[in-house]
């Protein structure tokens, strides 16, 4: 996080110079006061607490059951702390994003159902698809971003971004820095602007949001009153500065976010936290158009990264800015 002197935050200033390809490291949701000497130092969140853990046979990732038939498959002991979750029907299940590629995930997501998975991703950066091999089928947009994401990619891409200093504990005996690498996969259906899966009783909505990446996406999930936000929303430093970032195109997703306010309750981010009250929505569109106003007070970094910060998160864009 801006002006936080921990590993964490010196990671991330390397990884907005040296920005290679789509993927996106997230700052500790922790007050900008608060200087740790590691990022680790504010692990375990006391927010995870209010959630029942289940055990699995991977101990890379902690899963907690949020209700009945939806679970977090969340990677703790990496600075990016991905998350990704599991929402199960009467018929299939919904695994929504699979993190890095470091754990055995179908593993964990065979002892949490025996239904068949659908795999699709809240945009295409690595930290969100780089478990998409492990599955038979998964579904995505036919757009130039995600289908180059696809191929994946080698070792010397992504490998800076797993280093030593970014864990801090139960890294899996089959994982190697050296060989680290993004593996490709195969998109089997194409999912359009405000498709519906049905799952069994439980019917997500795809719905568009351009921004962060050029093929973001939220999940609406009316029946349990979640909406899953991905990178698009997460209580902390949401980063729209990259090449492939378009603060225009995430102002106007706000919007299109806030709509849906009335049929969620919760929002599931892809990082840090999970189950984060709806009133966010509100504020994450009024953000938007503070930030448009020159009177707004922020602060610029050398790199000509403009930080704006609001109540539980702040935004990250590039000068100048796309209006």
């Amino acid at each position: 996080m801006i002006g936080v002197k921990s590993l964490k935050t010196i990671v991330m200033c390397l990884y907005a110079m040296c920005f290679l390809v789509a993927c996106t490291p997230t700052a500790p949701s922790t007050p900008e006061s608060a200087v740790t000497e590691h990022w680790y130092d504010v692990m375990p969140r006391a927010s995870w607490g209010k959630y029942q853990q289940v055990k699995t046979s991977q101990n890379w990732f902690e899963v907690y059951q949020l209700s009945d038939n939806t679970y977090a498959i969340y990677e703790p002991f990496q600075w990016q702390e991905a998350i990704s979750y599991l929402l199960i029907g009467t018929d299939k299940g919904l695994l929504v994003d699979t993190l890095q590629g470091i754990g055995d995930l179908k593993a964990v997501v065979n002892q949490l159902t025996d239904l068949p998975v659908i795999v699709i991703n809240t945009h295409s950066h690595f930290d969100h698809i780089s478990g998409n091999y492990q599955f038979e089928t998964v579904y995505g947009f036919n757009q130039p971003f995600a289908l180059n994401n696809a191929k994946g990619h080698a070792n010397e891409v992504n490998a800076q971004y797993m280093t030593p200093d970014t864990f801090w504990k139960n890294i899996p005996s089959s994982f190697s820095l050296e060989t680290y690498h993004n593996k490709a996969y195969e998109i089997d259906k194409y999912v359009e602007d405000g498709e519906v899966i049905e799952l069994g009783g439980r019917p997500i909505k795809v719905v568009y949001i351009p921004g962060h990446s050029p093929d973001s996406v939220i999940l609406v999930d009316k029946t349990n009153r979640m909406m899953l936000t991905g990178d698009s929303f997460y209580p902390a430093s949401l980063y729209l500065y990259f090449d492939t970032s378009s603060f225009k195109d995430f102002a106007k997703s706000t919007q299109t976010m806030l709509s849906y306010q009335s049929d969620v309750d919760f929002l599931l981010p892809g990082h840090n936290e999970t189950m984060q009250p709806v009133s966010y929505l509100t504020k994450l569109r009024e953000a938007t158009l503070a930030v448009q106003n020159p009177e707004t007070p922020s602060t610029l970094d050398e790199e000509g990264v403009r930080n704006y910060q609001f109540e539980g998160f702040n935004l990250l864009v590039k000068e100048p800015l796309d209006f």
